[in-house]
């Protein structure tokens, strides 16, 4: 008889890690919103807003975990102003967003903790 053994699960960490530099001329910029747009629903807005290297991003990758260990990962589209709202995100969560560019590489350009009321 053969029995599975499950795979370890390691917890999500609400600690941010280091975060790297895109090469000059690729810079890009994202806005981080707690409660917008309701802080009745403890909503926590990410927007893409442009930035010098905007035409050379090729995906961007969202990865938030929630004060309840809940991790949520989303794509975001290139695009000045697409946006993510994650809802239901009252404390502490870990917001890291990763670039990649089309001349290659990607960059974690942000992990920060961000406190939503």
């Amino acid at each position: 008889m053969i029995t599975a053994t499950p795979a370890p699960t390691t917890a999500a960490s609400l600690a941010p890690g280091p975060t790297q530099t895109v090469p000059p001329e690729r810079e890009v910029v994202f806005g981080i919103e707690p409660g917008y747009p309701s802080r009745f629903t403890h909503d926590l807005t990410i927007t893409f807003n442009g930035g010098k290297g905007q035409d050379f991003v090729n995906g961007i990758d969202l990865r938030v975990t929630k004060s309840t260990g809940e991790v949520i990962t989303e794509k975001m589209q290139p695009i000045k102003g697409d946006n993510v709202i994650i809802k239901n995100a009252q404390g502490e969560n870990r917001v890291e967003i990763t670039v990649s560019l089309i001349t290659g590489g990607s960059y974690k350009i942000k992990d920060e903790i961000v406190k939503v009321p």
